[in-house]
């Protein structure tokens, strides 16, 4: 498995935001076909290993809305502050603890059987994949000490946009799954039908005007280069680990390449 890293320093031009805009959609595409072919294997596992993919994303689930109030702390006044703590509101839950996507997720989880009813949040904590844990640590370390422009590509828009291609790509797929399906009206979709339907396309386009705003303060465009290369990290950090869960429960055969 390749590592993720920074993109060696070169001299190149300075990117124009409607440029970063158009590659990130390019982006956005390439990951969604790559995705829908690796998670075609999806529905032929046995429910065993897709309990151990989907409880892994959890901590991704989890890890997000820190990070996002990372970024709320660092942002001065404005659109994109605003945003984002309304975007950290809606994450947990608006203030009812039993909305908060965290706790909706868990309770996917426990109705497809990948937890058990009453296991301690330390239990769940150790549980974590090393890799998975390792990527998250990374984020959160990235969004806490990197430049400000740098942390809003990675996580506001590398996390916040992205995320939204796999979500959708992995519903599909699980919902096709022979125990889905034969126990489908006994799962709580809560959160699929918030983070696979039109909530994650608004939430898209909001981000999107709001960085637009925050980049063109005083008269005139910032550098676009730390956006970006935040981004590619973002996007590159998902596709590692669904690599790693991947690689980790599906068999030779079925993954990418083969």
């Amino acid at each position: 498995m390749s590592r993720i890293s920074d993109r060696p320093a070169s001299p190149r031009s300075r990117p124009s935001l409607e440029a970063f805009w158009e590659r990130a959609a390019i982006s956005k595409l390439q990951a969604k076909f790559a995705v829908a072919k690796e998670m075609e294997a999806l529905p032929r596992l046995p429910i065993e290993q897709l309990r151990a993919i989907a409880f892994q994303y959890r901590y991704f689930t989890q890890a997000f809305v820190t990070d996002l109030a990372f970024l709320v702390a660092r942002c001065p006044e404005g659109p994109l502050r605003s945003l984002l703590g309304q975007l950290v509101n809606e994450e947990l839950g608006e203030g009812d603890p039993e909305r908060a996507h965290m706790r909706l997720y868990d309770r996917f989880l426990y109705s497809i059987g990948a937890i058990e009813p009453g296991t301690p949040a330390g239990q769940l904590r150790e549980q974590a994949h090393p890799r998975v844990r390792a990527l998250i640590d990374e984020l959160r370390d990235r969004t806490a000490h990197r430049p400000l422009l740098y942390a809003i590509g990675m996580r506001g828009l590398g996390g916040e946009c992205v995320c939204g291609v796999y979500f959708n790509v992995m519903h599909v797929h699980l919902r096709r799954h022979p125990f889905i399906l034969q126990h489908e009206a006994e799962i709580d979709w809560a959160f699929w039908d918030i983070h696979a339907g039109h909530a994650d396309l608004e939430h898209n386009e909001l981000v999107r005007a709001a960085v637009r705003e925050f980049l063109h303060r005083d008269d005139g465009a910032q550098d676009v280069a730390e956006l970006s290369d935040g981004f590619d990290y973002g996007t590159a950090t998902w596709d590692s680990f669904w690599t790693t869960v991947y690689t980790e429960h599906v068999p030779e055969h079925g993954r990418r390449g083969n």
